[in-house]
């Protein structure tokens, strides 16, 4: 795995245990209790095991990767800095997952007053994010239902989302890709949105 290295204005850095510390530590709650003493070290033990959790779970809410990164990181400054209103026995991997969804809402409620693209969609994810119960199942069933909606469109349906909210190209240059019209890519992604929240809304309905 790559470095870690998380910074803002004034916040901590934190450092992957592989370039000095090797972490030793098989209890979460031991990090946990080393973290809030000022062991940086031990904090980035954490990042590097729960990171890949909280990426899955922004990036299926969100599908933006550079944004998930944003959240990805955040969250993790955010838990350093509320490290003392962790609970003992709580369990650092739904502690730092709450923490991100509560980011994932703000971003998507931000998104939604910026622009009207998939509105509804945000609209219904936001809904599901309000209600912490079961929320870790939740997240895995949206995020393979996410994965298996996106393998059911195929050709130039997947190509054109893609395109669109990984890539963020708009929509001439898609046509371009396509080799379609613009307005023929317009009808196109309008399609593969509802097609894509139709098909989530049925498999989460299914679970």
């Amino acid at each position: 795995m790559h470095a870690l290295r998380y910074h803002d204005a004034g916040a901590p850095v934190f450092r992957s245990p592989r370039l000095g510390w090797r972490a030793r530590v098989d209890d979460d709650e031991q990090l946990v209790a080393l973290a809030r003493t000022g062991r940086r070290d031990a904090f980035a033990e954490l990042i590097r095991r729960f990171h890949r959790d909280v990426r899955n779970v922004a990036l299926a809410m969100l599908a933006d990767p550079s944004l998930t990164e944003n959240v990805v990181q955040q969250t993790f400054v955010n838990a350093f800095r509320a490290l003392d209103q962790y609970r003992d026995g709580e369990g650092f991997r739904r502690w730092v997952q709450a923490i991100a969804r509560n980011l994932i809402r703000d971003e998507l409620r931000r998104a939604r007053r910026e622009s009207g693209r998939l509105a509804l969609y945000r609209e219904y994810l936001i809904t599901k994010l309000d209600n912490h119960e079961a929320a870790q199942e939740r997240d895995e069933a949206l995020r393979q239902a996410l994965v298996d909606c996106r393998e059911k469109l195929g050709g130039d349906a997947v190509l054109a989302l893609e395109l669109r909210y990984e890539q963020g190209l708009g929509f001439e240059e898609i046509a371009a890709r396509l080799g379609r019209s613009g307005a023929a890519s317009r009808q196109l992604m309008t399609r593969v949105r509802i097609a894509l929240k139709t098909c989530i809304e049925r498999r989460l309905g299914e679970t």
